[in-house]
């Protein structure tokens, strides 16, 4: 009976200590939820800016196109593949253009479920036709 005793006062610790265990996974996994929720703000937030960011940039393009400053378009340009090379580097598996160069790589995506495309396409291809026209 002693022995059946000691197991089960066993079981009872061993209960206790899973509760434990249990509780402390919960807080965890609250905390990690939270943290990621919080980033995913922060991306969403991050995402707005840079939509502002690029339609400004188009703007301005098309400013510096019809006044025919086309210098500093050439260094956007030139910066734009600094930025898909480093991403490249950055992403190599998610890199639409691993292996290729800079000048042949397309820019990288920016997201694929809110339906704005690639980075820059339209600044990209505005760069390109300037570069085509010269």
């Amino acid at each position: 009976m002693s022995g059946s005793i000691a197991s089960y006062d066993q079981l009872v610790r061993q209960v206790e200590a899973l509760k434990k265990e249990n509780s402390h996974l919960r807080r965890e996994l609250e905390d990690n939820s939270n943290h990621l929720s919080k980033l995913e703000n922060e991306t969403s937030d991050m995402k707005e800016v840079l939509k502002h960011l690029q339609g400004k940039l188009e703007q301005e393009a098309r400013v510096m196109v019809s006044s025919g400053q086309t210098e500093v378009l050439d260094q956007l340009k030139a910066l734009q593949m600094d930025i898909t090379s480093l991403y490249n580097l950055k992403f190599p598996t998610e890199a639409a253009g691993v292996g290729r160069s800079a000048e042949e790589s397309p820019p990288p995506p920016v997201s694929h479920r809110d339906g704005t495309g690639d980075l820059g396409r339209a600044t990209i291809r505005m760069l390109e036709e300037l570069d085509r026209e010269r």
